[in-house]
């Protein structure tokens, strides 16, 4: 069982970005890791609601210690609602001393569960702008890990300096923390896809949750519901994922005598 659900966790990350190719990370060049974050160090969050107890919780902050021996950690924000700047400084000087960093943001069962629904998209409280401090001093490359159970309208993102790549993890289960390691430092990988449109956070506010209408309408403004109908802009498309691995195509010829 312990290795079913570290092959589902593996099974279920998603690779968003990954700029010039900066996953995987290397094992023997960084020296210093930093791994910073509200769920950085997340164990109950990672099962969610339904779940039994499991026997053993392997961590975000676990997992990558096995990689590199060298791993300073600052949680950021004391929870995911990240209501002050408080642990800002400690997180930055980590991010600032470190060859590599790893930020794990996101959500957890006080925002998002049976019976609570988000009212927006975006990350909770100081969490944007916790991940733009961190990036401005990381001196080498910020791996931003999302761990939510939906889209989150990460788009200011584009414009942040030093962002090498992005992972959704979904709530990876009991043992994420060792399957979010495999895919960062390449052991596994990411073949994952979004089960769902990551929508704008202007798209919440334009669609009212009462009006269950799923096709487009442009007289009422109606932009349509799911990937079958919406016809506005997303973040990422349901399907969407990338992956390690590269493709080249060329044309054969047959030889003009055999």
């Amino acid at each position: 069982n312990q290795q079913l659900a570290l092959e589902a966790a593996k099974q279920g990350i998603v690779l968003l970005e990954n700029n010039k190719g900066t996953l995987p990370l290397s094992k023997t060049k960084i020296k210093n890791l930093a791994v910073i974050g509200p769920n950085a160090n997340a164990t109950t969050v990672m099962i969610s609601n339904y779940a039994g107890i499991p026997c053993r919780y392997s961590s975000p902050l676990q997992g990558l210690q096995k990689y590199i021996s060298s791993v300073t950690y600052a949680r950021g924000c004391s929870d995911v609602k990240c209501g002050n700047q408080n642990l800002f400084a400690a997180a930055v000087k980590a991010a600032a001393s470190a060859d590599a960093v790893v930020l794990v943001v996101g959500l957890d069962q006080s925002i998002e569960a049976e019976g609570l629904d988000r009212v927006n998209l975006t990350l909770p409280g100081f969490q944007e702008k916790l991940v733009k401090d961190v990036a401005a001093a990381t001196k080498g490359t910020l791996i931003l890990v999302i761990m939510a159970a939906g889209p989150i309208d990460i788009s200011f993102t584009k414009s942040v300096r030093n962002i090498g790549g992005i992972l959704w993890v979904g709530y990876p289960g009991q043992d994420g923390g060792n399957a979010i390691a495999q895919v960062i430092f390449g052991d596994y990988n990411p073949g994952g896809r979004s089960p769902f449109t990551w929508y704008p956070q202007s798209y919440v506010d334009q669609v009212p949750m009462t009006d269950m209408n799923m096709r487009a309408n442009s007289s009422r403004n109606f932009p349509g519901r799911t990937y079958r109908f919406y016809n506005g802009k997303s973040l990422y498309e349901f399907g969407y994922g990338l992956s390690y691995s590269t493709f080249s195509t060329h044309i054969a010829s047959a030889p003009s005598t055999i």
